[in-house]
């Protein structure tokens, strides 16, 4: 346990948002904004402020909030609700509420795009591993019946979850095309 003990005060420490040094030089408004553009919730001031409390300092919270508005503007866009989804990141409803239900929307139809990409490779992954493990002359014929069975399963699985890529592709399409014309871009 003592031999862990700094591995543990390493990953504590990686925990922080800032270091001393960041602490005393931050410009809390340009923070604020790069946390708004990322999509942070508001709750990342409390972590700013946990880190910088350790060394003394205060976040200035008028600052770091307006600059924080400042980023949701460019966060809260349609097309970043895409992208944030397709990269498959979530959405942790931070954009004001005239505009958080189709962003919202957005991104959960490109993450459900995203999902559905991943568990295709996933198949993918699974039948290659199939097929390396056919081609090994070490296999028995019983194990190269199942692998085939599997294989045979595998590839119906993928033809259902292409079909189900290309319905959500279209819904998403559908959506965008729908919520940007609606929003004059």
């Amino acid at each position: 346990m003592i031999r862990l003990l700094p591995l543990i005060l390493l990953a504590l420490a990686g925990c922080a948002t800032l270091n001393e040094d960041e602490c005393r030089t931050v410009d809390w408004r340009e923070l604020g904004v790069k946390d708004g553009r990322f999509g942070h919730p508001q709750a990342r001031l409390a972590e700013h402020h946990e880190a910088c409390a350790k060394h003394g300092i205060k976040p200035d919270e008028r600052l770091y909030a307006e600059g924080r508005r400042e980023g949701l503007r460019d966060y809260c866009v349609p097309e970043n609700a895409i992208r944030e989804g397709l990269a498959g990141r979530r959405y942790a409803g931070v954009c004001p509420a005239g505009i958080d239900r189709n962003y919202r929307d957005l991104n959960e139809a490109a993450y459900a795009v995203y999902s559905t990409r991943g568990q295709i490779d996933s198949t993918d992954s699974q039948i290659d591993s199939l097929e390396n493990e056919l081609r090994n002359k070490k296999t028995t014929d019983k194990r190269r019946h199942q692998i085939r069975d599997e294989i045979r399963d595998l590839d119906r699985k993928r033809d259902r979850l292409r079909d189900e890529l290309r319905w959500r592709e279209r819904d998403l399409d559908q959506l965008a095309d729908r919520l940007l014309r609606g929003s004059g871009r």
